[in-house]
């Protein structure tokens, strides 16, 4: 009887091990993946899925400036995006750093990375060096640097598209100039 307990009890210290080693190896994955630098590279199979998001089309928009009767003027800012294992909540222009922020919600308990592609106007928000061209936005995830890429540009839009984690819920792209700027005026 004793040794039954015995290996009762050894099975169940072996099943809390694993469980507690399978949760750090989550832990430092999503540690990993939300800590690289901006700009990290993806791989190419990752690359290759964040295009076939983009060369579907996209599947939502979003209107970043509700209208306000006291700018009529404002251009109506609408952007294009596609989420998988997701749900984009929010995005909303910081104008004092020059970024569009976007909150999303992961699918709960999710145990593959969600893709979040996005069509910004140049208009809208750019990044730009002193010399007036092109540099690559920072993109942050809940304040963290983490692989991203960009998929497209045009005179006119850049395509991004990121990975994101089942605990992330802060997306971040950082320019220097656009309508993040000039447009939405906050002093009225």
């Amino acid at each position: 009887m004793i040794e039954i307990d015995f290996k009762q009890n050894e099975k169940k210290v072996l099943v809390r091990f694993f469980a507690l080693a399978l949760a750090l190896v989550s832990a430092t994955v999503v540690m990993t993946l939300s800590s690289q630098s901006a700009n990290a590279q993806i791989t190419p199979a990752q690359q290759q899925a964040l295009r076939s998001l983009v060369e579907t089309g996209y599947t939502n928009s979003y209107p970043i400036n509700p209208p306000r009767s006291w700018c009529s003027g404002c251009p109506h800012v609408s952007i294009k995006y596609s989420i998988n294992l997701g749900q984009l909540i929010a995005m909303v222009p910081d104008q004092p750093r020059t970024s569009l922020d976007v909150i999303i919600a992961p699918t709960q308990h999710q145990s593959s990375l969600g893709v979040l592609t996005i069509q910004i106007p140049r208009w809208a928000l750019d990044s730009k060096n002193a010399q007036g061209t092109d540099q690559p936005f920072r993109v942050t995830l809940d304040g963290h640097g983490l692989a991203w890429s960009q998929l497209q540009q045009t005179n006119t839009y850049r395509v991004i598209g990121a990975y994101f984690g089942a605990q992330n819920g802060f997306l971040q792209i950082y320019g220097t100039q656009g309508a993040v700027t000039k447009a939405f005026p906050t002093n009225h």
